[in-house]
């Protein structure tokens, strides 16, 4: 009889933790309660889904893989400010931008000159860059 009593005790305990729906974090209506943190920076709290996707496509821009959904952009004030605000804070991260434009430089000449003029760490290591060097590459040719 005790042990039926503390094996009942035991499973309502467990069923109220897993029924209580403890997780990392709690998502109500498309707006997560915790923090929000990318790349190294804290957004805030209550933070919905446009406005992250917005943060990553804006950081991403910023960096040289240019991303935006203009129709979210136009329309959508969560994912334009989470869009400027990711392409903001992105600017002042350790990430350096000039990366982009020293790749098209040396891309361009490698096109104009028919010898290439390529940093093969920074290509194999840096999106920007190695964008910079196609797209320069690519658009010298003529």
């Amino acid at each position: 009889m005790k042990s039926t009593r503390l094996y009942l005790l035991v499973m309502s305990v467990v069923a109220t933790f897993i029924l209580s729906g403890c997780t990392p974090y709690q998502l109500t209506g498309g707006v997560y309660s915790d923090s929000y943190y990318y790349d190294g920076y804290n957004y805030g709290s209550q933070r919905d889904t446009l406005y992250r996707n917005g943060v990553q496509d804006g950081c991403s821009s910023k960096r040289g893989i240019w991303r935006k959904n203009t129709y979210q952009y136009n329309n959508s004030y969560s994912y334009r400010s989470g869009w400027n605000a990711g392409y903001r804070q992105c600017r002042s991260s350790s990430y350096n931008t000039n990366y982009y434009y020293e790749g098209y430089s040396d891309g361009c000449w490698s096109s104009e000159h028919r010898t290439i003029r390529k940093n093969i760490y920074r290509y194999n290591r840096y999106q920007g860059y190695r964008n910079g060097w196609n797209n320069g590459y690519r658009e010298c040719r003529y």
